[in-house]
């Protein structure tokens, strides 16, 4: 068997800006990588040394969390430069225009976006971090606006696993050009999660076969799961997928076809076989990757249990690492698969055969060596049966077009341009103060619930906070705030050039702005340094809440009539999502032009939300179906009251020509419709 090196993941650093519960790495916060991380050189030197055996391998660098490596972009130009694909593996939170801009100028080939809801409550508790939804998508938008492309990767759980189909949805109409699976491995983190169970493994596989059949715009990928392989074969033994057509990336790749570096240099098979097989520190990677003990073990398994006896043994081979996180050893049976062998044959790899009736022209020939390693021999094949199916007895360069749009159509390798949705998180009913602030029924409950006497002074507090803030609304976490901010004064020690830079920032605010402005962005300085267990607030803290977009904003006087001008149950959300926009694209002001920006491209994503839950119609539906997709929407009442209101007051603005939603200009309502149809 042939080990070429089809794919390396470099484990740039530990450091994360999130605590995903997942997580192989159980990588640490941001503050905290290590000394022995591998340094810009020493990556320099590994990539050089892959470079000179082959340019066609695929070198995808993450973490931990890439972008907080400062070298990133440089060790993407000097990759790129050698001729290798590079690859950056990201949670897409800190995908700012700048390093959009900046990693697509280094010559990065794609970005790979982790996305495990559609639901942004989902998304955050799973990733740790409150807002990671809205950012990540943010990051998707950005590389689709600067043609980067993207893929988004999806970790499957029990907690997420009826999300699959609406997440293809979701990705084909995004602009993706590959949806990559994951299947949970219960390492690192990841170790107090509970599985996903076998026979829900089963389903998600095939329920990925028949998805990648019905979509010709997305390549559909299940990772660590070899099974499917097995279960692309039994639905089609001509399938392009497995080795049995010569697909090399199918099966188990660790060891064989892939492997990955520690931020600290060791080289492992897999993220999640923790044994080492050597150091690039302390020999050649080339060293390491031919001659390694566990490497030739994985290349030339004796595979115990029912994987030994498996006709699907040479296109599978099962996972690896699951019977090692399980107890037993790396040979064993792979507990979850629920095939049980019947005796049949070994299904045998497809062996090129290099003398053939079919010659090859020079292009062709050329052409056939810029396809990933992984697919040539697949593709030679599928060529040469093409040629001789026209009666032909040569491969030409127009035969291999004909044959790249057939199949993958324009997504493989893919430079299509790609669009995604997303939708504006629900927020409770509201009513409106007679200073025009608007109360949502959860705050108003809470200030119901407080004893008469404090009520008009709490009310008084809250209203003077929100209007000095900036805020359209009153909402339960500020009141929450406000009783855990009692006492207003710092409550950690503060370093003198936090002070002065937070003194800088505020220098030009009103005196009445500053009395809240100030003691929130200082509580939030502490929280900052609380999460990396500090005791002393430093200027990185404080730095920290400025690069996370919690300066403030200003407005133009008609751009914010404007949003005081709306329902009192959306105005807030318009706001904070023009603000949220705002910071994203680094303006001070925003205008009428710039609010109009923010809604069409909020509307657009909502209408591809929709999309992705297989809506082809703009209409009332949405919420039902919704409600299906979405498991915390089901029981959820402040939710659905909110939807009444919407819909009776979008209903209320019909146009008299039946236009139906009198409050979105024609255009855009357009667009909306057709991007439903698309």
């Amino acid at each position: 068997m042939d080990n070429d090196l089809f794919i390396i993941a470099v484990n740039l650093t530990r450091r994360c800006n999130l605590a995903c519960a997942h997580c192989y790495m159980d990588a640490e916060t941001r503050d905290s990588g290590g000394d022995a991380e591998l340094s810009t050189n020493e990556i320099k030197n590994l990539l050089d040394e892959i470079a000179s055996r082959s340019n066609e391998t695929m070198v995808v660098l993450t973490g931990g969390e890439p972008l907080l490596r400062r070298d990133l972009e440089q060790l993407v130009a000097h990759g790129h430069s050698l001729g290798l694909s590079m690859v950056v593996g990201t949670n897409g939170v800190l995908l700012n225009e700048q390093r959009v801009q900046s990693l697509k100028a280094a010559g990065a080939m794609g970005m790979g976006i982790s996305l495990d809801s559609l639901d942004p409550h989902s998304h955050d508790s799973f990733r740790g971090c409150p807002g990671s939804w809205e950012k990540t998508l943010s990051g998707m938008d950005l590389c689709k606006k600067h043609d980067l492309p993207f893929q988004v990767h999806f970790s499957v759980t029990e907690h997420n696993a009826h999300e699959v189909q609406s997440m293809v949805d979701f990705a084909s109409a995004s602009g993706a050009h590959v949806l990559n699976i994951f299947f949970l491995i219960c390492t690192g983190r990841g170790e107090s999660m509970s599985d996903i169970t076998p026979a829900r493994y089963e389903e998600v596989l095939k329920q990925l076969v028949e998805a990648q059949q019905q979509t010709r715009d997305l390549i559909i990928r299940a990772r660590c799961a070899p099974h499917y392989k097995r279960v692309v074969y039994e639905r089609n033994p001509e399938s392009p997928l497995t080795r049995a057509q010569g697909y090399e990336g199918g099966g188990c790749l660790a060891g064989i076809h892939y492997c990955r570096i520690t931020p600290e240099g060791a080289v492992t098979a897999c993220p999640y076989i923790p044994d080492e097989d050597g150091s690039i520190r302390e020999q050649s990677f080339w060293e390491i990757w031919d001659d390694s003990t566990g490497f030739q073990q994985l290349r030339n398994p004796t595979l115990g249990g029912k994987c030994g006896k498996c006709e699907y043994q040479k296109l599978c081979g099962g996972c690896r690492a699951r019977p090692l996180a399980m107890g037993g050893t790396i040979m064993d049976a792979d507990p979850w698969c629920s095939h049980y062998p019947g005796g049949k044959p070994i299904i045998q790899p497809l062996v090129e055969l290099q003398n053939t009736a079919v010659a090859w022209s020079e292009e062709a020939q050329q052409r056939l060596q810029r396809v990933p390693g992984f697919l040539r021999k697949m593709v030679r094949k599928r060529a040469e049966a093409h040629v001789l199916e026209l009666g032909e007895n040569q491969v030409t360069s127009e035969h291999m077009a004909t044959l790249a749009a057939r199949r993958f159509g324009d997504n493989f390798p893919g430079q299509r341009p790609g669009k995604h949705p997303e939708n504006k998180p629900a927020t409770e009913t509201s009513t409106v103060s007679s200073s025009g602030l608007a109360w949502t029924s959860e705050a108003k409950s809470y200030l119901d619930e407080i004893p008469a006497f404090l009520r008009e002074g709490i009310f008084a507090v809250a209203e003077d906070v929100a209007h000095d803030e900036g805020r359209l609304e009153v909402n339960i976490k500020l009141l929450q705030r406000l009783e855990e901010e009692d006492s207003p004064e710092k409550k950690l020690a503060w370093e003198a050039d936090a002070v002065d830079l937070l003194e800088k920032l505020l220098t030009d605010r009103e005196p009445q702005v500053l009395m809240f402005v100030k003691p929130s962005m200082e509580a939030a300085a502490e929280r900052e340094a609380k999460r990396r267990s500090a005791i002393v607030v430093s200027m990185e803290d404080v730095q920290t809440i400025i690069d996370t977009q919690m300066a403030g904003v200003e407005w133009d006087a008609d751009a914010l009539a404007r949003v005081e001008s709306a329902p009192d149950f959306v105005r807030a959300g318009i706001k904070k999502a023009a603000e949220f926009g705002a910071r994203r694209e680094g303006l001070e002001r925003i205008s009428c032009d710039d609010l109009t920006r923010f809604r069409n491209r909020a509307m657009m994503k909502a209408v591809r939300r929709m999309k992705g839950f297989g809506m082809k119609e703009l209409n009332f539906d949405a919420f039902t179906i919704a409600k299906q997709r979405v498991p915390r929407l089901k029981q959820n009442t402040q939710a659905k009251k909110r939807f009444s209101e919407i819909r009776n007051y979008v209903e209320s603005k019909q146009n008299p020509d039946g236009g139906g939603l009198g409050l979105l200009d024609s255009e855009l309502l357009e667009k909306m419709k057709a991007e439903l149809k698309r």
